[in-house]
């Protein structure tokens, strides 16, 4: 099933680029919350930069998981209500909702299941994150951006590749030996040339292209791991992609006894991130 002509990443970073532009507003974001001098006007002036991001924003803030009172008419407000410490995730619950917005026909997979999928592993990571000494910030990140790689390899394909019909993925399927046949790219390898083209850490890049866990030339960072096991929760709780499962089903239960996570405590954080889940899941949109 291989293609004669499989697309080629710089074309797909090309084609990304056109894309909404939330998360690169993320990237941003995510250096500006570095440093404790800058306040809501430096976030604001920051998530002004894209319309459409600011729309979200305020829709997300006027909704019931953040409204809690009177609607509020500028971004300024809406900053002010959800509090500083809130804001990198209100921004990334609406460049989710922005960016994962159309079907992925290719893939087999609503955009619904790829938003909320991204949410709840966004929670969960950061759920997990003290276990392992990570940075909170980071692994939600991690988690809400893992699967942009299909994102953009999809819409790239929609236009170059119109014509081709490749075998469906289903449940059975490796996602990463079904993309690599049909695209000559895998989505985990696209994700960390886009993240590292935005200028996102490496702290989050790398954990998204090592988390499948297969054909890796060095150990996995723990962070990677914890990604592995966010996706395989995910599954767990109704809320899986099409062709990752594989992946998820035999590693799970060792990974868990080197991360020194008993399986009753990973099924309490993992309950506990989907009770998380449920109440913002309609901020999604």
């Amino acid at each position: 099933m291989s293609l004669a002509r499989p697309l080629t990443l710089p074309r797909v970073l090309q084609i990304a680029d056109a894309l909404p532009s939330a998360p690169k507003v993320l990237a941003e974001l995510n250096a500006l919350l570095q440093d404790p001098n800058n306040g809501l006007d430096e976030v604001s002036g920051k998530l002004r930069l894209d319309s459409g991001l600011t729309a979200r924003v305020l829709r997300i803030a006027n909704g019931i998981v953040y409204n809690q009172g009177d609607p509020v008419a500028s971004l300024e407000e809406a900053l002010a209500r959800v509090g500083f410490k809130e804001v990198y995730r209100l921004a990334g619950l609406a460049s989710v909702a922005q960016l994962m917005n159309f079907e992925l026909k290719f893939y087999n997979s609503s955009a619904a299941r790829l938003r909320e999928n991204a949410l709840f592993v966004a929670l969960l990571m950061e759920e997990l994150a003290p276990l392992a000494q990570l940075d909170a910030r980071a692994a939600y990140t991690a988690g809400l951006l893992r699967s942009i790689g299909k994102i953009a390899l999809c819409a790239t394909a929609q236009r170059d590749l119109r014509s081709v019909r490749p075998a469906a993925l289903t449940a059975e399927t490796q996602i990463r030996t079904w993309e690599t046949e049909v695209f000559g790219l895998t989505n985990s390898a696209v994700t960390e040339a886009l993240l590292r083209s935005w200028r996102f850490p490496f702290e989050i890049y790398v954990p998204i292209r090592d988390h499948y866990l297969v054909g890796l030339a060095v150990a996995p960072l723990p962070a990677a791991e914890l990604l592995h096991l966010a996706a395989s929760a995910a599954e767990a709780h109704g809320l899986g992609l099409i062709g990752e499962s594989c992946y998820w089903a035999k590693t799970t239960p060792a990974l868990r006894a080197k991360l020194g996570l008993a399986e009753a405590h990973f099924g309490d954080i993992s309950a506990r991130a989907f009770t998380r889940f449920e109440q913002m899941k309609t901020a999604l949109g």
